[in-house]
């Protein structure tokens, strides 16, 4: 069975049962109201990157979180993984490789802004 921090769960719930851990797991911490504050306005997704066999898990927070609030979250994970007994993901007792991307950027969507700029020289192209 897969687990999440030691939590049972189903791979498309891994965004959603990472956030709960998380949030479980720093009871008592210090900072941990900065810390919930900015779990709770991040978006948790996670994939599996099957070339590599890797289970990724992205928190993408609000383009209005800073450099300094990136640097928190990462402080404040790793002190919480350090501190557990249980891997980030495992299935049936073994550990699976595991990376956390946390980011403020918003995503550019490179696909449409190309064809934007195609469809702009076409229209500039008619007009001659």
């Amino acid at each position: 069975m897969w687990k999440v921090f030691g939590e049972e769960g189903v791979m498309v719930q891994f965004g959603t049962l990472w956030t709960a851990r998380m949030r479980d797991l720093s009871k008592r911490r210090k900072d941990r109201d900065r810390f919930l504050a900015l779990l709770d306005s991040a978006e948790v997704t996670h994939y599996l990157d099957i070339h590599q066999k890797m289970h990724v898990f992205k928190m993408t927070l609000p383009s209005s979180c800073t450099v300094e609030d990136v640097e928190f979250l990462k402080g404040f994970v790793q002190r919480i993984l350090k501190s557990v007994e249980y891997p980030m993901v495992d299935l049936d007792g073994e550990e699976q490789r595991a990376a956390l991307i946390i980011t403020a950027e918003e995503s550019v969507d490179e696909h449409s802004e190309r064809m934007a700029n195609w469809y702009k020289q076409l229209e500039s192209m008619e007009k001659k």
